[in-house]
């Protein structure tokens, strides 16, 4: 049986992003973005099984606070329609919310409590960079964001 472990994956670090708190444009909390403010809200969560307890909530009780979720969503594009016609709130990542701000109409802001950051890489299989094509995507990809790191 073939190996499956980490020789067998070429992997690279794209870039780390961060996230956001995504409310609709003009928004209350972006003027005055304070935790208690930001825990007295109502919240969106993004999950693909619709728990309602995520990153953040990890993040609150390890200050001892807590936030009220009002709605799951099984994506980021369906939480930005969302809280674009509502006052929910949600963490989304940074670079996704500025691509898709303005036609949404909504905005990001630096949350109030440190949040994970997380690293967006390119994956394949080592046996598809032996394709010249395959590899040079690769390479290109990697050599894109290392010379522009704040490339959306």
């Amino acid at each position: 049986m073939p190996s499956t472990g980490a020789a067998t994956i070429a992997a690279a670090t794209l870039y780390t992003e961060e996230f956001v708190i995504a409310t609709r444009a003009g928004h209350r909390f972006a003027a005055d973005p304070t935790l208690d403010r930001y825990c007295a809200m109502r919240h969106l969560v993004v999950s693909l099984t619709g728990d309602t307890h995520g990153f953040v909530d990890d993040a609150l009780a390890r200050q001892g606070r807590e936030r009220r979720v009002a709605l799951s969503v099984p994506s980021f594009l369906m939480a930005l329609s969302v809280i674009a016609e509502t006052d929910l709130a949600t963490a989304l990542p940074r670079r996704f919310v500025a691509m898709h701000a303005a036609r949404f109409g909504v905005a990001g802001t630096a949350p109030p409590l440190r949040l994970p950051r997380f690293r967006i890489r390119a994956i394949a299989p080592r046996v598809a960079l032996m394709d010249a094509g395959v590899a040079w995507l690769f390479e290109t990809m990697r050599g894109l964001f290392q010379a522009k790191p704040g490339r959306p």
